[in-house]
């Protein structure tokens, strides 16, 4: 309950101002007549009711007009003549005098701005105790002053002070607790950035590695085909390198779409994954195990990605001579993929580099894991799980 109450004064300051400031004047006016008898005659008040009454009604304002409010208060302390700022703040419960509301004043000071200008009044704080030493040495002032108490109004400086300062160490606690948070907030940015500079490096290599792989494997069957002068051959090879480079032109402009503006049209999915294999140049066998079902668009690109990145490295390694097999399984857990290739053509290396890599990122992604290692037989095999969300 505490804690609601005083998250609604940090939210609504102004109001709460307000309504401090009500309190204590509302409260004035029913304690002070009735405890001085003066009810019924309300002349016969002592003028620094009203003063205090003014001070605590500024309070109203006290964050909005900071400066102007604390001279204001300053000044009615001053000229209230209640300059034992202590002893009036320890006896004046009952009537909450002008010297609680300067104190209340010297700490908002502290808390609320760094202005010089609460420094200057709070050293003012020390005039009574420098006019009463004076008087001490050169005789009394022409105007009338307090008898001075035992400690020539001294401590009303050291207490004065202490409201500052208290105000200052609540300043600073703040100060520490925004800046904290402002590098929390930085580092949490630049996570969201080195992750997003991530996604589209990958993304990248994904579009390019593949298409570009398959255009130049492409190119070099139409060149043999041309040596001899099999032009069947050479036109389907013409054929699919020029579905590869509009394949990667548009997954390029739909990548700087997005980039630019957010996604205007669907990613490849899932259901993409049968035209791949139908157009590249290698044999590709797709089978679909399990209950299918409607896959998140997210995940669809993982599993695009990740089968598309799995039958590049086969054309690049294995050649177009190869055979692979992609197998899609639909589970309770998630999609399951896996992705074979008999090596007809014969494989330079047993790994993928960065290929592999990225396959991992995408599916820790999705709460899965993807790995990939060559098979007793000859070739190599790329598994993967995508968990659903």
């Amino acid at each position: 309950m505490m804690r609601r109450a005083l998250d609604w004064w940090s939210g609504h300051p102004q109001l709460a101002d307000a309504l401090l400031a009500a309190l204590a004047c509302a409260y004035l006016l029913v304690e002070v007549p009735y405890s001085d008898h003066t009810i019924a005659d309300p002349g016969s008040l002592p003028v620094t009711f009203w003063g205090d009454l003014l001070a605590y009604a500024s309070l109203a304002l006290r964050r909005r007009f900071l400066v102007p409010v604390l001279a204001l208060v300053w000044t009615l302390w001053i000229a209230g003549g209640r300059w034992d700022i202590w002893a009036e703040w320890n006896a004046s419960w009952s009537e909450l005098s002008t010297p609680t509301a300067l104190m209340f004043m010297l700490y908002s000071g502290g808390r609320w701005t760094s202005s010089t200008w609460p420094v200057v009044f709070l050293a003012g704080t020390s005039l009574p105790a420098i006019v009463t030493v004076a008087a001490m040495w050169a005789g009394p002032p022409p105007f009338p002053v307090p008898a001075p108490p035992g400690d020539l109004f001294a401590v009303s400086f050291v207490t004065g002070a202490a409201a500052w300062g208290l105000g200052r160490l609540r300043r600073s606690e703040s100060d520490a607790v925004a800046r904290a948070a402002a590098q929390a907030e930085e580092s949490k940015t630049q996570a969201a950035l080195a992750e997003e500079r991530i996604r589209i490096a990958r993304e990248l290599h994904d579009i390019l590695a593949h298409n570009v792989s398959a255009m130049v494997i492409q190119s070099t069957a139409a060149g043999a085909a041309l040596l001899s002068d099999d032009k069947a051959e050479a036109g389907a090879a013409v054929e699919a390198i020029g579905h590869a480079g509009r394949t990667a032109l548009a997954e390029l402009r739909l990548l700087l779409g997005v980039l630019r503006e957010g996604p205007m049209q669907p990613q490849p999915g899932v259901e993409a994954i049968r035209e791949m294999t139908e157009w590249l140049p290698i044999e590709v066998r797709l089978l679909v195990e399990g209950q299918t079902r409607q896959v998140p668009p997210d995940l669809g690109l993982a599993a695009y990605r990740i089968v598309q990145e799995s039958l590049t490295n086969t054309l690049k390694h294995a050649g177009k001579d190869a055979n692979a097999e992609v197998t899609l399984r639909y589970t309770d857990e998630g999609l399951r993929i896996r992705v074979t290739d008999d090596g007809i053509g014969g494989r330079k290396t047993n790994t993928m580099g960065h290929g592999l890599i990225g396959m991992r990122e995408r599916a820790e992604k999705f709460g899965g894991t993807a790995r990939g290692e060559p098979l007793p037989e000859g070739g190599f095999m790329v598994e993967a799980t995508l968990r659903w969300a």
